[in-house]
């Protein structure tokens, strides 16, 4: 893994397009690096395709069952703006919940979406805001999420479409293709949770133990192309995960987890670059970042 750098000041006229399945995912694993490249001119679009209705409820009173996917998505708005995202679209597919719930089978479930009419979802967002880069989850979803591995995979198959001649989502509404310039995929380096865990503990703020299937979350850290370092965002970042009230509740640990530990949980990103892919020891030597490379 390798330190993102960059010797560009001003990212006026870059554009990201960001693609996650629940409100929050846009907080968690990317939300410094969304703060950051917002701060610096980029413009920022979101595509959330649920409301996260099969969430919890970490306060009393916030939300109902019945009402949750509208509370997620009232907090996913706030969210997106402490971020500086320029544009979001949620899509009206349902939570498909955990692996093995009963709500997996839930025919509108996203998991359970025709992957063509989602194809054509995404590539009509594409063609529209012409993102420079795609942004999504690592294949397995960070840890084994089925709509985070439903939405890496239509992403994914997305940006390979956008820029098809032969492809139209819409044959009435005719769309000009757009070659997207890198495709990324956010990521864990494998052992994250119980570096976490120790980290936590260590410093008095009690969490429960990672169960021994957490303890496989990850991608193998020599996977992992580069750590962008958004420790100089990371109050914005934080103050994004807040808005999410529904899943941080009272109790969420790093509330009182100390600054050098905050910084050192949350204050580091990492990414895979999958297109272009970085296949020679001279390109994994040069500069390594989000839009490193893309020319505008």
């Amino acid at each position: 893994m390798k330190a993102a750098t960059t010797n560009i000041k001003d990212f006026s006229g870059y554009r990201l397009l960001a693609c996650f399945a629940h409100p929050d995912d846009e907080a968690f694993p990317v939300g410094g690096t969304l703060a950051m490249y917002s701060s610096l001119g980029a413009s920022i679009a979101l595509i959330t395709t649920t409301s996260g209705q099969l969430g919890e409820i970490r306060q009393d009173g916030i939300a109902t069952k019945d009402t949750l996917g509208s509370v997620r998505s009232s907090e996913l708005r706030e969210s997106a703006h402490v971020l500086g995202i320029d544009r979001l679209n949620i899509l009206s597919y349902k939570d498909s919940g955990m692996a093995g719930w009963d709500a997996n089978k839930d025919p509108d479930a996203f998991i359970n979406a025709n992957p063509d009419t989602v194809r054509s979802q995404l590539v009509t967002e594409i063609r529209a805001f012409k993102p420079h880069v795609i942004l999504t989850f690592e294949p397995t979803g960070l840890y084994g999420h089925p709509d985070h591995i439903a939405i890496s995979q239509q992403t994914t198959d997305a940006f390979h479409y956008s820029n098809k001649k032969s492809y139209e989502p819409d044959p009435y509404h005719p769309t000009a293709p757009w070659e997207v310039s890198k495709l990324i995929y956010c990521a864990r380096p494998l052992g994250y949770r119980k570096e976490w865990y120790e980290q936590l503990i260590a410093s008095g703020v009690e969490m429960p133990e990672p169960s021994t299937e957490q303890l496989t979350h990850g991608t193998p850290p020599e996977e992992i192309d580069f750590i962008q370092d958004v420790s100089d965002y990371l109050d914005q970042k934080i103050r994004s995960i807040l808005c999410h009230k529904t899943q941080t509740g009272p109790n969420w640990p790093y509330r009182n987890a100390p600054e050098k530990v905050l910084k050192s949980i949350l204050g580091f990103e990492h990414y895979m670059q999958i297109y272009p892919k970085l296949v020679s020891r001279n390109q994994r030597q040069e500069p390594l970042g989000i839009f490193n490379g893309v020319e505008i």
